[in-house]
């Protein structure tokens, strides 16, 4: 019996978590398989990453705290507590928190997407 027979799969910390911390972004990514990747992102005061951190996939980010900035060449948008915003893989963005609290962001990758264009 596979695991989904069940109904559900219960992923233990051990087997899913990994983080990394860079100019004061922590991401940890909570879930991955095959064709997603769900990640925690902190970011303090000040900090900022770019789409190439994420990878080449669509994403919908999430925003649980906080009220970052997120940018593309074209376009700005500032994004509070509730909000989600979506980029298909092929738009270069960055997230900025120019606020003085700490932001935190949930984000749904698709992995599939760029698996399919790649092949």
């Amino acid at each position: 019996m596979s695991p989904l027979d069940s109904g559900f799969k219960i992923v233990r910390r051990e087997q899913s978590v990994r983080s990394r911390q860079h100019r004061g972004v922590l991401t940890e990514v909570i879930y991955e398989s095959d064709t997603l990747e769900i990640l925690r992102t902190e970011m303090e005061m000040g900090s900022a990453c770019d789409s190439l951190e994420f990878g080449d996939f669509s994403a919908v980010h999430f925003v649980i705290g906080g009220t970052p900035g997120f940018r593309t060449a074209i376009e700005a948008a500032d994004l509070m507590p509730g909000d989600s915003i979506i980029f298909n893989s092929e738009t270069p963005y960055t997230i900025l928190n120019g606020a003085p609290s700490r932001t935190v962001i949930l984000s749904i990758l698709f992995r599939t997407f760029a698996t399919e264009i790649r092949a």
